[in-house]
């Protein structure tokens, strides 16, 4: 492991200590580094297979309280203020409330899976009421809804925690719903197959800080944990993440004081290697602790799902945002070109070219046999429709594609990438320069160990590139062609065709971008467009792409090609 790498990941690791709410010491957070370092180079595959069900079968009746929560369009001003919807939900009785709120949340993940390639742009802020809800009248009939949210797939997680500070929100309400009673239902998520270990261990650390709000529920927990590694210790599977999840019960035994627990942990750690992350000193730790330790694996602020939610409210700067209503004429403001020292003759005619990668030269790896793939690249609901269309022998690394199509649109890799496949699995490949620490969460594979042929195989098979994970640039990259090399072709990336220009970095994601080609067409002298031209330093032009100076930039990656 390098000194960057180290640097990326020991504030994450530091994070993770203190959002377990234990002290920790510099030599920890090395010891944590290296097993880490030791875990990543074997790669273990953390496969997400869950098959969700019909969720629309599944909604029910709905209170008038809650149906405006059910609005879908872009305009929200109607619902309710949070504390008012509270006190209407009040008045509701209990089992009529619960399954207002089991509806709301199915609706809406029915929604987000029918959305298809646009899921992206579903309002997922009704579910986060739903949760506050059942947290603030302890709707423990919710918890199975609630466990459908944790079973959701990486790209689910992604857009429903697009606010780092959400994540905690599912665990905290479970934390103030569940009851002992609801502790079989519990393992059987927790053995279930198919879903995210990290899933499994939020869960796992919401029961086990129960006994801070119900002392009279430690003996039930106590038990409950030895069951669960009872149940793992002797069927346990690598490849599903089983061992990352032991030592996350561990972690949780130790801090409800568990000692009966003590004879199956000291022989799993006998039988495994366990991560020693949560818990660094191993098995010692265990001895050393367990009598000892704090109850509860939860931070005090992450106790409720509100506070989590006010948080996250209180820590976004709205000023930064900028939003734009077709109804609003101020952002159609016509403004002389003299107005604000806007001068036209002072820009650029037209944008310059600014793709870059920090990938270098081309990368290929062993295959059976060589192909030339054609693959057809688009910048999803763009229009002008952005497209390149690329040549690339079969055994070059999804890496080095990244780079090639950073290159081909024109991107400032300024922000990470990586590549989803569009199959069953849905695993995704890191491929940023500096993005080596996402292969650790469950479902990321590293991108520079896998070529383009393991992702395309025949024709019309697919795949999906996102580049900056906030602004959220789809591409859809499809193989067009397949056919054989002559004798004395060169192997290499060629950039071949391509049309309209590739949006700035930066930009605000595609929605702003049609909006800004709108007014191009139709209010060439808004206001908007005025601070957009004066922003990219020149007057954009959709359409323009410099195809001989791209494909010149593509190109340098075959200069010198490593093997």
């Amino acid at each position: 492991m390098t000194n960057e790498e180290k640097n990326i990941l020991k504030p994450l690791i530091e994070g993770v200590f203190k959002k377990c709410g234990r002290d920790y010491t510099d030599k920890m957070v090395d010891d944590a580094l290296k097993k880490i370092d030791q875990m990543s180079k074997k790669s273990p595959e953390l496969p997400y297979t869950y098959k969700h069900p019909d969720y629309g079968k599944m909604v029910k009746s709905m209170p008038e309280t809650l149906k405006p929560l059910l609005n879908t369009g872009d305009k929200h001003d109607d619902l309710p203020e949070l504390e008012n919807l509270m006190d209407n939900c009040s008045s509701l009785d209990r089992s009529t409330l619960a399954e207002g709120v089991n509806s709301l949340i199915y609706y809406w993940l029915d929604k987000y899976h029918n959305a298809g390639d646009n899921n992206d742009d579903i309002w997922l802020y009704p579910i986060y009421v739903a949760i506050m809800i059942a947290e603030r009248f302890e709707l423990r009939e919710c918890l199975p809804a609630l466990l459908e949210t944790e079973r959701q797939d990486r790209k689910f997680t992604e857009t429903f925690f697009d606010n780092c500070f959400l994540v905690g929100m599912v665990p905290a309400c479970i934390y103030h719903i569940v009851t002992e009673d609801d502790l079989p239902m519990l393992t059987n998520f927790v053995h279930e197959r198919g879903i995210y270990t990290f899933s499994k261990a939020e869960v796992i650390a919401a029961v086990c800080t129960l006994p801070r709000r119900l002392p009279q529920t430690l003996t039930a927990v106590q038990k409950w944990l030895c069951g669960l590694l009872d149940i793992f210790a002797d069927h346990i599977d690598p490849e599903v993440g089983d061992i990352m999840l032991l030592e996350a019960i561990v972690h949780c035994c130790i801090h409800t004081r568990c000692e009966a627990a003590k004879p199956i942990i000291v022989r799993m750690y006998s039988m495994y290697k366990l991560p020693n992350i949560l818990v660094p000193g191993g098995i010692n730790e265990v001895r050393k602790t367990i009598k000892r330790a704090s109850i509860g694996v939860l931070k005090e602020e992450l106790e409720s799902a509100e506070t989590i939610f006010q948080n996250a409210e209180d820590s976004y700067d709205y000023d930064e945002e900028e939003y734009y209503d077709d109804e609003d004429e101020e952002d159609y403001e016509e403004i002389n070109d003299e107005d604000e020292g806007f001068d036209e003759d002072d820009l650029a005619p037209r944008q310059k070219y600014c793709g870059h990668a920090y990938g270098g030269k081309a990368i290929y790896l062993p295959v059976k046999v060589l192909k030339k793939y054609t693959l057809r690249i688009e910048l999803k609901h763009s229009a002008p429709l952005v497209w390149r269309e690329l040549e690339v022998p079969s055994s070059l690394s999804l890496t080095s594609l990244a780079q090639a199509i950073l290159l081909s649109m024109g991107w400032d890799e300024d922000h990470l990438h990586h590549f989803l496949s569009d199959g069953k699995n849905h695993h995704s490949y890191a491929t940023s320069h500096n993005e080596l620490c996402s292969t650790l969460y469950p479902g990321v594979k590293d991108g520079s160990r896998y070529g383009v042929s393991h992702l395309l195989q025949k024709l019309g098979d697919s795949i999906t590139f996102e580049y900056d994970y906030g602004d959220s640039w789809y591409h859809a990259v499809k193989l067009q062609a397949v056919s054989e090399y002559d004798s004395n072709e060169p192997k290499s990336v060629i950039l071949t065709s391509g049309a309209n220009a590739c949006p700035p970095d930066d930009s605000g994601g595609i929605h702003h971008y049609l909006h800004l080609v709108k007014l191009m067409a139709e209010k060439p002298h808004s206001a908007v467009l005025h601070d957009f031209y004066d922003w990219v330093g020149c007057k954009w032009d959709p359409k323009y792409f410099p195809l001989e100076q791209a494909a010149k930039a593509v190109a340098k990656m075959n200069e010198t090609v490593h093997k």
